[in-house]
């Protein structure tokens, strides 16, 4: 499947967005108007045809773009509640349309006046519009329609603020060459690290020793988010076709902010590595998943249990493929999601001793805790290798 490689990107997000999205930086029109002239939906604006998704379509790509600007500003909040009172189908119908284009925040207000046209310039059948906008509070952005155009007209892409693919801090400087360099050198140096007596061993043996004294927590850990994974694979067998399409949704908008479309996008190995090990690792492993185990180890379980059930229901779409092509995947999760467990599993480590020793004994917990960090890190780094190497040398 084309998609396949997004399904991977799934490993690297703990949990899919659901937020609007961001703001794009200001036009100069948008940065000098009074927030006075904006105008809200325009109860006036010439009828247009409707497609399938309520959007408007017409031969007029202006007057599509005002009636699409018109009609989002209308659009009701998304209540995830409401969702899940739906049937499969008439959730994954909405959920492409509600991430790609959610609804604006009550007040906001956009000139239609202010259009400005951004046409395709290598494709003669696309072409953008951007509006200035007020947010609430008087914060000001621009919204931007996309139209494309078909045999009954122009037809409406996406509409929404203007979103860049600008990455800021640590994930723009992550697709640097140098930082590519310092990923191999730092792989390099642990595989020196490995091969003697070093720090990095001592540390392994130590995290190693920690797993197999709590060898049963580990063990229940394991067994029990395998098997909620498991349970969301069986789930996704069952979801319609018109799922698809929303599964795509989800993914694609976390690999745009994640970096990684950039990163697979460049051809380089090394760099879509770093990427990936930084999501991986210093993001869902440390940050998350590692610092919930300090809080007594409940948190950790509480977000795991649906998370992985969540993640697990895309791959019961590419269910269906034969094993030889989904060895590479489950390598891959066998990689990935150990790594998340075994960290998880820390948790149970520390709400086990201190049931057993007492508060006196969190201090020993959370280095029992800490040192499952470094034999999940090494699965984490062979995983992210692996995965760029699988997407982007192999084309899986």
């Amino acid at each position: 499947m084309r998609w396949f490689p997004l399904l991977l990107a799934l490993l690297v997000a703990p949990w899919p967005a659901w937020a609007q999205s961001a703001p794009g930086p200001a036009s100069p029109p948008a940065a000098s108007l009074p927030a006075a002239t904006a105008t809200e939906p325009d109860a006036g604006a010439p009828p247009q045809a409707l497609d399938e998704r309520g959007w408007p379509v017409g031969d007029d790509a202006e007057a599509v773009a005002d009636a699409a600007v018109n009609a989002w500003l209308a659009r009701p909040p998304v209540v995830l509640q409401e969702l899940a009172a739906l049937s499969p189908e008439e959730a994954c119908r909405l959920l492409p349309e509600a991430l790609r284009a959610p609804p604006p925040p009550a007040g906001t207000r956009v000139v239609l006046e202010d259009r400005r046209s951004l046409p395709h310039p290598d494709d003669a059948g696309r072409t953008a519009f951007t509006y200035a906008a007020v947010r609430p509070g008087d914060e000001l952005d621009v919204v931007q329609v996309d139209l494309r155009r078909i045999d009954d007209g122009w037809v409406v892409e996406r509409v929404g603020f203007r979103v860049t693919d600008d990455l800021v801090g640590v994930r723009a400087w992550l697709q640097t060459p140098f930082a590519s360099t310092a990923f191999v050198a730092l792989t390099l140096l642990v595989l020196w690290g490995l091969a003697r007596p070093s720090p990095l061993r001592r540390a392994l043996a130590q995290g190693l020793a920690t797993a197999r004294a709590h060898r049963a927590t580990v063990a229940v850990t394991m067994g029990l988010l395998y098997a909620v994974f498991g349970l969301g694979v069986v789930a996704g067998t069952s979801l319609p076709p018109a799922c698809d399409e929303a599964v795509l949704a989800i993914v694609e908008g976390a690999v745009q902010q994640l970096g990684l479309q950039q990163a697979y996008g460049s051809g380089d190995v090394a760099r879509a590595a770093v990427v990936t090990f930084y999501q991986n690792f210093v993001v869902v492993t440390f940050s998350v998943h590692f610092f919930l185990t300090l809080l007594l180890g409940v948190p950790s379980y509480l977000l795991a249990v649906p998370q992985f059930f969540v993640l697990g229901l895309p791959f019961g779409l590419v269910l269906g493929a034969s094993i030889v092509a989904l060895l590479p995947l489950l390598v891959l999760l066998l990689l990935e999601f150990t790594a998340y467990f075994l960290v998880v599993s820390g948790g149970g480590i520390v709400l086990g001793t201190l049931f057993r020793r007492g508060f006196g004994a969190y201090p020993q917990a959370v280095r029992s805790a800490a040192s499952l960090l470094v034999p999940a890190g090494l699965l984490l780094l062979v995983g992210a290798w692996y995965e760029a190497v699988l997407i982007v040398v192999f084309g899986i």
